[in-house]
């Protein structure tokens, strides 16, 4: 029974190797017959993967469609939505493109492609794509604003309190891209992207349509490239680095000192190191209003760092007409923005468009609107003005205040100042008072005196008109060709009025009377000027702690005459006087009587 089974399984075997050596015979192929077979082996292979591409093209493409079919349905759907309001374009809204510097983006507080808001911003934004993880929204304040306008193409998040609640003073305008899904079933408050918006209604939504775009954001940096190039390689009024100003402790840039450029504009080109410094920077002299104002443009050289620090406060005090009573402002929330005059171009030297990539940190408190298109700030203090960038991460509160620079008027000046502490400019020659000229400390040869009378300081000279008295140098005398004159002594150019002496101790009270007046004002910009009046405006860290007038028809040269503490030039007394003639008279007669005695004699 066992062989059976054995010679079974033998059989079973034999079998099954029979057939697998008939499929290898049958696979096996001669060596004429490899190119037909290999033919035949690869179109087999391309044909199927030729069949397998054709369906996972067909797939895809069917998935393309579906997706391309859902996108337009689901843009037909918001674009064609009634209930949303065709947000239109910028130029819609406002006029001032060819009249401000900073353009359209000069009427929202941030205009960047990209915002991250991580603390409250207190202003309007025009923005590629937001990060909202607070509120937003200009406060209303003193009620200036009457539409509060914002543009938000794209949002990873948004705060639901953002935007502020409108009034019937004030109406919001927000517009929203087409690929947010904007609802306004419920009219008294919008959902976007399934977020409700607490603070905006329907009648204040809008969104772009067919295509549109509100502010073409690639379109539009481009012109803020030109823009920031463009005040970067404006002729300067002045340069300032931080070794220009005497005091580093109180630095104040003094706008008194500088005359507008034909576009009614004070250029400014700051060094480096003169915002990177510890302490404060005060820009004194800008306008309160929007009636006369120079528009102050400060360029700032990052020259070429990686990133940039601000760690100078910067302090405004405004001029308000009169050299005395002038305000500090402070960081603060308004809707006020026709104080607003200055702008900060930070560009970078070192490249070839003068544009700077990298980051700004702004780590002080800051004023002024700022420009830098191809940049990141972080604003890690308060700042206040628009802040124009690539990127803008908000880190602490930051307030919407609008440059103002569309006014032709400069600003006025009615009792020019200066400054403890402001920079020392030499090669600035100020034509309207006469301050900063090259050489104060040099005396010319020839000094004119109030009357008109002109003396020479390296030889006396003899008058020749009655009221005029002789001239004694240390070297010799020299008589009078008129008489009842006075004697007046030389002692290296001092001068005196006529028909006076000078008395011998006038040199000593000279000196006291000039440490005196040393001592009253307070020169900083290297003139000698005159100081008609003192104020005791003590602003923080003594800033501004004594601004004194000066006298705007005041001479270049210095003014060497002295006074007393009378204000009047040193005089004989009348005794003196009346000695002088009785001495006179006698000498006159004792020569009349000794000629006589002569005569007699002979």
């Amino acid at each position: 029974m066992s062989m059976k089974k054995g010679k079974n399984w033998a059989l079973s075997c034999v079998a099954i190797s029979a057939v697998v050596l008939t499929g290898i015979s049958a696979t096996t192929v001669s060596a004429d017959d490899t190119s037909d077979s290999t033919t035949v082996t690869t179109q087999s292979t391309n044909n199927q993967v030729a069949s397998i591409q054709s369906t996972s093209t067909s797939n895809q493409t069917s998935a393309n469609q579906s997706q391309t079919t859902q996108a337009q349905q689901n843009n037909t759907s918001r674009t064609e939505n009634p209930d949303v309001q065709d947000g239109g374009q910028v130029s819609d809204d406002f006029t001032n493109e060819a009249s401000n510097r900073l353009g359209y983006a000069s009427n929202f507080h941030i205009f960047a492609n990209e915002a991250t808001l991580n603390a409250h911003t207190n202003g309007n934004l025009a923005v590629g794509t937001l990060n909202g993880h607070v509120n937003f929204g200009t406060n209303i304040g003193e009620g200036y604003l009457n539409k509060d306008v914002s543009y938000v193409q794209n949002h990873n998040t948004i705060a639901s309190s953002s935007f502020v609640q409108g009034t019937a003073d004030r109406t919001n305008k927000v517009v929203f891209g087409e690929n947010n899904n904007v609802d306004v079933s419920n009219t008294n408050r919008t959902v976007v992207d399934g977020t409700n918006i607490d603070h905006l209604t329907k009648d204040e939504t809008y969104q772009d349509k067919n295509g549109n775009k509100y502010i073409d954001f690639a379109h539009y940096f481009n012109v803020l490239d030109n823009k920031s190039t463009a005040l970067a390689n404006t002729a300067p009024t002045t340069t300032i680095n931080n070794s220009n100003f005497p005091d580093q402790n109180q630095r104040v840039i003094n706008l008194d000192n500088y005359q507008p450029n034909e576009d009614n504009q004070i250029v400014i080109n700051l060094d480096a190191d003169v915002l990177t410094s510890g302490t404060p920077l005060t820009i004194y002299g800008l306008s309160a209003n929007n009636d006369a104002a120079t528009s102050v443009i400060i360029n700032v050289d990052t020259k070429g760092q990686e990133k940039y620090t601000v760690n100078s406060q910067i302090k405004l005090i405004f001029n308000n007409g009169d050299g005395q009573d002038n305000t500090e402002r402070p960081n603060q929330e308004t809707d006020y923005f026709d104080d607003n005059h200055l702008l900060w171009n930070f560009y970078d030297s070192t490249t070839a468009g003068n544009l700077y990539d990298g980051e700004i940190d702004i780590d002080r408190a800051f004023q002024g609107s700022v420009l830098a298109p191809k940049a990141t700030i972080n604003v890690n203090q308060n700042l206040d003005g628009n802040i124009v960038a690539d990127k803008v991460n908000v880190n602490a509160e930051t307030h919407r205040w609008y440059l103002q620079d569309d006014t032709p008027q400069e600003t006025e000046f009615e009792r020019p100042v200066t400054i403890p502490g402001e920079a020392e400019l030499p090669e600035y020659t100020d034509e309207n008072n006469g301050s900063n000229i090259d050489d104060p400390d040099d005396e010319e040869e020839e000094d004119i005196e109030p009357d008109g009378d002109l003396e020479d300081n390296d030889e006396d000279s003899n008058s020749e008109t009655p009221g005029t008295g002789d001239n004694e140098d240390n070297g010799g005398d020299s008589d009078s060709e008129t008489p009842d004159t006075d004697n007046n002594e030389d002692n290296g150019g001092s001068t005196t009025e006529p028909d006076t002496d000078k008395d011998d101790d006038s040199d000593e009270a000279n000196e006291s009377d000039e440490n005196d007046n040393d001592d009253q004002n307070l020169i900083t910009d290297g003139s000698d000027n005159n100081k008609d009046e003192q104020t005791d405006s003590n602003l923080d860290e003594g800033i501004l702690s004594q601004a004194v007038g000066k006298d705007e028809d005041e001479s270049q040269t210095p003014d060497l005459k002295t006074t007393n503490e009378a204000g009047s030039l040193p005089q004989t007394g009348a005794t003196s006087g009346i000695l002088a003639t009785i001495t006179g008279i006698i000498l006159i007669a004792l020569g009349f009587l000794l000629k006589e005695i002569k005569i007699k004699k002979d």
